[in-house]
């Protein structure tokens, strides 16, 4: 299995502005940041910042890509590799989502580099006001493409607005697990522990899969409604 590493402060100007800058948006957002407190923390001037970056939104784009770029990359090799293996077939609904899962919460593990990747997550995932949103697109763009394709394959009998509709869902809820893992252990007492990597990551994966493999909502309704009529039947 491969894991995803980034390789943290390596002493050099620019690395320790992109190392200031995404522990500042991880803990406070991106909009709450100005320039100049990004300047303090990483303990240089703002012609550093100009020459290295050039303008603050292309700092804020670096601070992304560096953790996103690697991640996404590591989840296409992973789809090349399930479709490279089923030859004419297509890899299943579940492999298709390991693929997408495990790369974020194998990077996201319990260390203090972990904990900043998750706030970060989140950050970019609920936070997209300006800037932000293209900045998103731009990163998610070909990973997107390539996996609607493969969960088109998976899932041919949905509808393109169904398909995506499930999509979103299913990714909420990684979002939310990868994002809110403290406050699930803590909730629970401890019932819900992230440290469990694998564990957490094939319950979500069973999870997500049942939702987009499920019936057509119209049918799960109907369903519904006729065994309720025929409990209310054995009722009178």
């Amino acid at each position: 299995m491969i894991e995803i590493w980034y390789p943290g402060c390596l002493g050099d100007t620019k690395q320790q502005i992109l190392d200031a800058a995404e522990a500042l948006f991880a803990e406070h957002g991106v909009e709450a940041v100005p320039l100049r407190r990004i300047i303090a923390e990483a303990g240089v001037n703002q012609a550093a910042i100009h020459y290295h970056f050039g303008s603050r939104e292309s700092l804020v784009k670096a601070v992304f890509a560096r953790r996103f770029d690697p991640l996404n990359r590591e989840r296409i090799s992973r789809l090349e590799a399930l479709e490279a293996g089923t030859g004419e077939g297509a890899p299943s609904v579940e492999e298709i989502l390991y693929a997408v899962v495990a790369p974020a919460f194998y990077v996201s593990r319990d260390t203090d580099s972990g904990k900043r990747f998750r706030r970060l997550a989140g950050r970019l995932l609920t936070e997209r006001p300006g800037y932000l949103g293209p900045i998103f697109d731009e990163l998610f763009r070909d990973v997107e493409r390539r996996f609607e394709i493969a969960f088109r394959r998976a899932l041919p009998h949905l509808p393109d607005s169904e398909r995506a509709w499930r999509k979103h869902m299913a990714i909420g809820s990684m979002v939310y697990v990868l994002r809110e893992q403290d406050w699930i252990r803590e909730s629970t007492g401890g019932l819900c522990d992230a440290s469990d990597v694998e564990g957490t990551i094939r319950r979500l994966v069973q999870f997500m899969a049942a939702g987009l493999k499920g019936p057509l909502a119209d049918e799960a309704c109907e369903k519904a409604l006729v065994s309720r009529s025929w409990q209310e039947r054995d009722t009178l």
